[in-house]
């Protein structure tokens, strides 16, 4: 069989009405927190009773003990009924946070605390990027456009802002770029499971 192939790259914009129907998108929630600067003075004082913290995906850095999520950002949470926890971070110069998910979770969440000039960016990875990588650079190279209005890219980053809160599924991959200032990049991290029952009490990772 013969393989059918063509060089003509307009004849799409050209010769054909295309309707993009953009299935099976990533949520990303997006919630503005005045209340953020409240949980500044319990990071100091975290930090004074654990200056070493633990490490979980952090590059260097500081990264507190797994916690209740605060009341602060659980009256932001849209569901009825969840259970999770709650940890702070706090970067520096050449400090991040590797490519990793939250596994056994259903939803995971950010909240920006303090943010320096520049501050380091919070990255997506496309979950099929592997399997669909043609797909999207071939939508990148002929149609920016297509690429640009459906958000159909490799990765996707956020700068992060301080009071901004973002609620995304645990599944999707991302990562902190290594930050590039001695100013402290402060954020606040949780997951959520969703329960049957109503309960926001301190839970597993």
């Amino acid at each position: 069989m013969q393989e059918s192939t063509s060089n003509d790259t307009n004849s799409l914009t050209n010769n054909i009405n295309c309707n993009v129907i953009p299935v099976f998108p990533s949520l990303i929630l997006s919630f503005e927190v005045p209340e953020y600067k409240e949980l500044l003075p319990k990071v100091e004082k975290l930090r004074r009773q654990d200056p070493k913290g633990k490490e979980a995906s952090n590059m260097g850095g500081w990264h507190s003990q797994w916690m209740d999520i605060p009341p602060q950002v659980r009256k932001y949470i849209p569901f009825p009924a969840y259970h999770g926890i709650s940890w702070y971070m706090v970067n520096v110069n050449l400090q991040g946070n590797c490519n990793h998910h939250h596994p056994q979770n259903d939803w995971a969440g950010v909240l920006w605390l303090k943010t320096p000039p520049n501050a380091a960016k919070l990255e997506f990875e496309h979950p099929d990027v592997f399997a669909q990588y043609d797909a999207i650079s071939s939508i990148e190279k002929y149609h920016p456009e297509m690429h640009k209005g459906t958000l159909y890219y490799k990765a996707y980053s956020f700068t992060p802002r301080e009071g901004q809160m973002l609620l995304f599924p645990a599944s999707l991959r991302h990562h902190v770029y290594f930050s590039t200032t001695d100013e402290e990049r402060i954020a606040m991290s949780f997951n959520v499971s969703i329960d049957d029952q109503q309960t926001t009490q301190f839970g597993q990772l």
